[in-house]
C-alpha cells in the first residue's frame, strides 16, 4: 500500500460513511545493536573537573662497560633520564540531543491512549539509543581509518602466493605479526622507543570482509577456539568503516587518485547535516525549518553527491584493509558527563527533553600499536 496520507476509505455499504482505522502501533526496539562492543572497551572516566589526561612515554637506559676502581672517580656524575614523551587527550568535544513531546495536542493524532503512550514512549527511548549511534559509529569509523606511518605500523601488503589458501596466508602473517610484537623492538610505536607487547593486551580489529571469508570459506579449522586467535581480543567491523582520511576539504565527487585500491565510495566521518537541493537530490533528504532539505549523516554514511566536506570530515571506504592490531588501551574515549534534563514550558504546554555529553577528540595514543594490513587481489 502507499504511504498513508490521512484520507480515510470509504465504507462499501454506505458511501457518505468512511471506514475507521483499527489500531496504531508504533516500531519499538529500532536498534537492536550498534557494533558498540569496540567503544565500550575504550572507556575511559572522564571528571567535571578539568579537561586534560596526561600520558608520559619513557625509555629504556642503557648498560655501559664498568671500569672497576677507574669508576671511582666518576661518583659524583648525574646519569638523567631523557624527558618523558608527554600527550594531552583534552575533553573539547560536547554534544546534545533534543526531543520535544506534549500530553494535549498531539494527542488528538492517536485513537487510544494506549497508542499515544507507546509512540511518547519510544521517542522519548530514541534519546539514548541516538547517544548509542553517536559513540559507536564515531568510534568505529575511526578505527576504521586511523593509521600509523611510524616504523612497521603503517600499512603493508600480505602477499598471498599463487595457489596458496588465503586463509592459511592470513594466519601466517598474524601469526609473524604476534612474535615481532612480543619481542623488545622500537618497530611499533610512534615514539620509536623500546617496547614489548604482551598479546593479552593487543587486539585485533577485522574488515568483516575479510574475517567472513577466513571464518567461513578458506579457513574454518585454522580459526576455531583452540586456533591461532585464541590470544587476541577480537573485533569485526562492517566493511564500510575501513578507509583512508581525505586529508583536504573537497566536494563528495572528488575522484580518488589512489584508484588501484578505491572504491570512490566517500563517508563521513563525523555526525552532522548536508544541505541538497531537494527531496530527489538523495532519498535520505528531510526538510528542516528554514524550508531547505537536509541529509543528516552518521559517521559511516555516504555523503550526499555534490556536497562540500571539511578536512579530516570524511574518508575514502577502502576494500584492501583486512585488519588492525591495536593496544586495548590504543585510543581512550573518555567522557566529562552525561546529564539529561528537562524542561516543561506551561505557554506551549510541552517538555523539551534534553541530553547532554562530553567526550575527547578521538586520538591515538603515540605509545602503543596502531597497526595495518591490507591486501590486495
Amino acid at each position: 500500500m502507499p504511504r498513508f496520507t490521512g484520507q480515510l476509505r470509504p465504507n462499501e455499504i454506505f458511501a457518505a460513511l468512511y471506514n475507521m482505522i483499527i489500531s496504531q502501533q508504533v516500531f519499538a526496539d529500532n536498534i537492536k545493536g550498534t557494533y558498540s562492543s569496540l567503544v565500550e572497551k575504550a572507556k575511559v572516566d572522564g571528571s567535571m573537573y578539568g579537561d586534560t589526561k596526561l600520558y608520559y612515554a619513557t625509555d629504556a637506559l642503557e648498560s655501559v662497560r664498568w671500569e672497576n676502581d677507574a669508576e671511582a672517580a666518576n661518583l659524583l656524575e648525574l646519569h638523567r633520564p631523557e624527558a618523558p614523551e608527554v600527550q594531552a587527550i583534552v575533553i573539547d568535544q560536547f554534544r546534545q540531543i533534543r526531543l520535544t513531546v506534549d500530553d494535549y495536542l498531539s494527542k488528538r493524532a492517536w485513537g487510544t491512549e494506549g497508542a499515544f503512550a507507546q509512540f511518547t514512549s519510544v521517542m522519548k527511548g530514541w534519546i539514548r539509543d541516538t547517544k548509542r549511534i553517536y559513540d559507536s559509529t564515531l568510534y568505529n569509523a575511526y578505527m576504521g581509518t586511523v593509521q600509523s606511518t611510524e616504523g612497521l605500523q603503517a600499512p603493508q601488503n600480505i602477499t598471498v602466493a599463487e595457489g596458496e589458501n588465503f586463509g592459511l596466508a592470513m594466519a601466517e602473517a598474524l601469526a609473524n605479526l604476534l612474535i615481532d610484537l612480543k619481542d623488545v623492538s622500537r618497530d611499533y610505536n610512534d615514539y620509536g622507543n623500546l617496547r614489548s607487547y604482551d598479546e593479552k593486551d593487543l587486539m585485533v580489529i577485522w574488515n568483516a570482509k575479510f574475517y567472513n571469508k577466513i571464518k567461513k570459506i578458506d579457513l574454518p579449522v585454522v580459526f576455531h577456539n583452540e586456533g591461532l586467535l585464541d590470544e587476541f581480543d577480537q573485533e569485526v567491523l562492517p566493511e564500510r568503516y575501513f578507509g583512508v582520511v581525505v586529508g583536504t576539504s573537497g566536494q563528495s565527487t572528488t575522484s580518488d587518485d589512489n584508484t588501484s585500491t578505491a572504491t570512490n565510495t566517500i563517508r563521513s566521518l563525523i555526525e552532522t547535516s548536508y544541505e541538497v537541493e531537494s527531496a530527489d537530490a538523495d532519498p535520505r533528504a528531510k526538510q528542516g525549518k528554514d524550508g531547505k532539505w537536509y541529509v543528516h549523516v552518521f559517521p559511516g554514511d555516504v555523503l550526499p553527491d555534490s556536497v562540500t566536506f571539511n578536512q579530516a570530515e570524511a574518508y575514502y571506504e577502502r576494500q584492501n584493509i583486512v585488519f588492525k592490531v591495536v593496544h586495548k588501551r590504543s585510543v581512550p574515549y573518555m567522557s566529562a558527563f552525561e546529564v539529561g534534563t528537562s524542561f516543561f514550558n506551561p505557554r506551549s504546554l510541552t517538555t523539551n527533553h534534553y541530553l547532554t555529553f562530553g567526550h575527547n577528540t578521538l586520538e591515538y595514543l603515540k605509545n602503543f600499536p596502531i597497526i595495518t594490513r591490507t591486501y590486495t587481489e
